[in-house]
């Protein structure tokens, strides 16, 4: 079967209908011919892209790119719009999200476009196939392709790439066949900080592929003082029948289990497992913007509180504590933080990190999204960042109904879902300041910031 495309989504990816239901198509354009299929299996169904027969001239009104800076773009599915203009692509992604907050808040969020356009990713999580080493194509799970660069992932991660293709290739019995579902390497993650980096060897166990993690070693060896730029090295161990990029439990074969980086000019230990923020340049450029509205606020709520115990805090999904370390630089009257979050290493962390700080912690391991989960909202300002997903629905609803706090800084990788979980909130937070920023060049993804002010009972 074969139709064109009809527009281009919010994902910045071509879109068609079939019998009343849209499909994203990516890399393609509007009056671009798409061969595809429906694969059937029991009740569910997958649509797959045969071919794309490019449109002879290019829609008008779409600007395109005249280089994509990358030899994978089109078929790798870690980018998704190497092929449109920057500023074109940052216009066309954000605007329906401006309509939304406006539509629904009537609020217009500042614009933030990305400051850097290469090399700004702290994280990338590359699939091993063989002697293969790479990403998938998009919408295709089941495929390897095969990378010698990656121009998003910030420096050394394309050196640390190149020489696990070779040694790959050197030693071809290492890496896990997902055919044969033998092997020994899985996955290698790449956590590049500022300060520090950590190379993660996620692997089936056993048998140990001794030859090339005794080259790998030599060779972070040597490049660490060679360079005096610390790599890190963790082996973390799947179980049978997982297929994840980064699992709890490693441990360190060279140097520590994490990493360091910085952002809004503090420094962070971060676990190999935990959260940060992919693109620490972009985001301290949301995060200070919204500080300094949050200044407005929090400046005299300080002031107020100097009578008091002084102001505390709630940060959920924590992390490390990233978020709530970097108030407690700004604003010395917080005196009190409570963080939740799900990765226990994150707690530790987060933990050591306020030791001798003399602000009174209460850090805990808890699933929020679970309905048995238990927290502590009562506070001057809550902050939320949580996973693409959102806040729970049992989570907003606690919210609004307890009215815990008089602020609530929501930040989200996911503005959608963020839209949905605002609207849980409405009846006692209204959106006061939003800003809107450009984490994620190359995709439909977006961060934005959102600062709320409770709603006083009787004024809904």
């Amino acid at each position: 079967m074969a139709l064109p495309v009809q527009r281009l989504n919010e994902k910045l990816e071509g879109e068609m209908e079939f019998k009343r239901k849209k499909y994203s198509v990516p890399f393609a354009l509007p009056g671009d011919l798409v061969q595809f299929r429906i694969l059937r299996k029991g009740r569910k169904s997958k649509f797959q892209v045969v071919h794309i027969e490019k449109a002879e001239n290019p829609p008008e009104g779409i600007q395109l790119s005249a280089q994509s800076g990358c030899q994978h773009a089109g078929i790798c599915g870690g980018c998704r719009a190497r092929h449109l203009e920057y500023d074109f692509q940052w216009k066309w992604k954000s605007a329906p999200v401006e309509h939304k907050m406006q539509q629904h808040f009537g609020l217009t969020p500042e614009l933030l476009p990305a400051p850097e356009k290469e090399h700004f990713r702290n994280r990338m999580d590359f699939a091993v196939n063989g002697t293969d080493v790479g990403l998938r194509p998009p919408q295709d799970f089941e495929t390897i392709l095969s990378l010698n660069e990656c121009p998003v992932l910030r420096a050394p991660g394309e050196e640390i790439l190149a020489k696990c293709q070779e040694l790959l290739q050197r030693f071809p019995s290492t890496g896990w066949d997902r055919t044969t579902e033998s092997g020994w390497l899985k996955y290698v993650t790449l956590r590049i900080g500022s300060v520090s980096g950590v190379i993660v060897l996620t692997t089936s166990g056993e048998p140990v592929a001794t030859e090339f993690l005794t080259e790998l070693k030599s060779w972070v060896e040597n490049r660490n003082q060679s360079t005096g730029f610390p790599l890190h090295l963790v082996e973390t161990v799947t179980e049978p029948g997982q297929d994840l990029s980064c699992t709890p439990g490693g441990h360190a074969l060279l140097g520590k289990a994490g990493y360091d980086e910085s952002l809004a000019g503090l420094e962070f230990s971060v676990p190999y497992d935990s959260f940060f923020q992919p693109n620490p340049v972009a985001f301290t450029g949301l995060f200070e913007r919204i500080l300094e509205k949050s200044k407005e606020i929090l400046d005299p709520l300080l002031e107020s509180a100097n009578d008091s115990s002084g102001i505390k805090i709630v940060d959920l999904y924590c992390g490390a504590g990233v978020l709530s370390s970097v108030l407690a630089h700004r604003w010395p009257g917080i005196k009190e933080i409570a963080g939740y979050e799900f990765i226990e290493s994150a707690v530790i962390e987060a933990e050591k990190r306020f030791q001798d700080s003399g602000i009174k912690t209460n850090f805990q391991a808890v699933d929020l999204n679970k309905p048995e989960s238990s927290v502590d909202l009562n506070s001057h300002l809550i902050i939320a960042d949580p996973p693409r997903a959102g806040i729970s629905n049992r989570l907003c609803k606690l919210i609004a109904d307890a009215r815990p706090a008089p602020y609530m800084l929501y930040i989200s990788c996911n503005p959608d879902t963020q839209l949905s979980d605002l609207e849980l909130l409405k009846k006692s937070y209204k959106p006061v300041y939003a800003v809107l920023a450009d984490c994620f060049p190359y995709t439909g993804h977006m961060e934005q910031a959102v600062l709320l002010e409770r709603i006083d009972e009787g004024q809904e």
